[in-house]
C-alpha cells in the first residue's frame, strides 16, 4: 500500500513540475476520493485503481480522509472524478437535509452525480477496549467517543443512534474529537479516546489491528431498543438495514452474544462530465477482473452482479449503463441515466 501511494505522490510531483514521463503521455489521469485506506471503501478504491491501471491506459490519483459528504459536492462540481458515494448522502442532498440543509443548490448538484457500482460497506461497529469499563452505549457519558469526521453522513447516523438508544447528546454528554479516519485510528490505538466507531465490512481491517493490541468489546443496540421508532426509521433509510455481528468475529473479542447495529451500502460514484467511453471501459475492466477484486479481501466477495445496483438512488453513468446493458444485467428503470432516455 505504501508503494502505491508513494508512486502516486511521485507522479503528482512530476506533473506539478511540468514533467510528463514518456510512458504517461498517452494515459488519462483521473482523481478518486476514498475514506481511510483501512476502511471498506478504501480497500475497494485501492483494488479498483490497481485493476484499472493494470489493464487500461489510465492513471488514478487516490486521496483519502475527506468526508464522503464533501467528496459528493466536489464530484458534482467536477473537482474529483471518482468518489465513495452513498444512498444516504444522495438522499440528504436531494432533500436538503442534515449537512446540506443550508446548501441551496444541493438537489441540483446531486442531479450531476452518477453511479458505477454499489456494494455493502458493512455494519456500524462500535469498539472499545475490554478494560475501559464501558459495556454499553449508556456508559459513553463523560467519555471521548469518535463518531466520524465532522459533517460526514456516518457521524450523523452514529450520533442519532447513540441518542436514540441512550438519550445522550454529542458534544454535551460525551466528547467527539474532530479527527479524520486515519488520525482517529492512530488515536484510538494510542488510547487517546475511549470508543472508536466506523462503518466497515466484517472483519474490519481497522478493528483487527485494535484487537491485536488488546482485548476489545463491540457495543450495539440492546434488544429492547431494536423496535424503538427512531432506530426503525434509521434502519429504513436509503441504503440501510439492521445487521448482527457475531461473537469471535475478531481475535480477542470478549462479546459472548451477537451485537445488533445498522449496516449500509455505498458505491463507486462519478459525475456526468466524465467521458462515457472511459467509464464504459472502467466498468468492463471491473467485471472482467472481478475475481481479482474478490481475492483482495474476503468481504469483497459480496460485490456481485446481484447487488451491483442495490440500494442506489442515483442513475448509472451513461458509460456504465451501456456496459451493463450489453452484458445483460437487469437494470432497474430508475437507474437508467436521463442521457440514455
Amino acid at each position: 500500500m505504501k508503494r502505491i501511494f508513494a508512486g502516486l505522490a511521485g507522479a503528482t510531483l512530476l506533473l506539478a513540475a511540468g514533467v510528463m514521463p514518456a510512458s504517461a503521455q498517452n494515459k488519462t489521469f483521473l482523481t478518486m476520493d476514498v475514506l481511510s485506506a483501512g476502511s471498506t471503501s478504501g480497500q475497494f478504491g485501492i483494488a479498483f485503481s490497481q485493476i484499472i491501471q493494470k489493464n487500461l491506459p489510465i492513471e488514478i490519483q487516490t486521496s483519502s480522509g475527506k468526508p464522503a459528504t464533501k467528496s459528493a459536492v466536489d464530484a458534482a462540481m467536477g473537482k474529483v472524478d471518482l468518489f465513495t458515494s452513498a444512498p444516504a448522502i444522495n438522499y440528504f442532498m436531494q432533500k436538503k437535509l442534515a449537512m446540506y440543509a443550508k446548501v441551496d443548490d444541493a438537489p441540483e448538484l446531486n442531479k450531476k452525480l452518477r453511479n458505477i457500482v454499489t456494494f455493502p460497506v458493512g455494519p456500524n461497529q462500535f469498539v472499545t477496549y475490554a478494560d475501559s469499563g464501558i459495556v454499553s452505549m449508556q456508559d459513553f457519558k463523560g467519555k471521548i467517543v469518535y463518531v466520524g469526521p465532522p459533517g460526514s453522513a456516518s457521524t450523523k447516523l452514529t450520533t442519532d443512534m447513540i441518542e436514540a438508544v441512550t438519550g445522550l447528546k454529542a458534544g454535551e454528554d460525551y466528547e467527539t474529537p474532530r479527527f479524520d479516519w486515519q488520525s482517529a485510528e492512530t488515536a484510538f490505538t494510542d488510547r487517546q479516546m475511549d470508543v472508536f466507531i466506523a462503518f466497515s465490512e466484517l472483519p474490519s481491517p481497522m478493528i483487527q489491528q485494535f484487537s491485536l493490541v488488546s482485548k476489545i468489546r463491540l457495543l450495539g443496540i440492546p434488544k429492547d431498543k431494536l423496535e424503538n421508532e427512531a432506530i426503525q426509521k434509521m434502519a429504513k433509510f436509503p441504503g440501510r438495514s439492521i445487521e448482527m455481528i457475531a461473537p469471535k468475529t475478531y481475535e480477542n473479542q470478549v462479546n459472548e452474544e451477537p451485537v445488533a447495529t445498522i449496516a449500509t451500502f455505498v458505491g463507486l460514484g462519478t459525475h456526468v462530465g466524465v467521458d462515457a467511453d472511459l467509464v464504459y471501459n472502467m466498468t468492463k475492466a471491473l467485471w472482467d477482473h472481478i475475481d481479482e477484486i474478490h481475492a483482495t479481501a474476503p468481504w469483497m466477495k459480496t460485490i456481485t452482479k446481484d447487488n451491483a445496483f442495490a440500494q442506489s438512488n442515483i442513475p448509472l453513468h451513461l458509460g456504465a449503463y451501456r456496459y451493463y446493458k450489453e452484458a445483460g444485467f437487469n437494470i432497474p428503470d430508475d437507474m437508467i441515466p436521463p442521457e440514455a432516455k
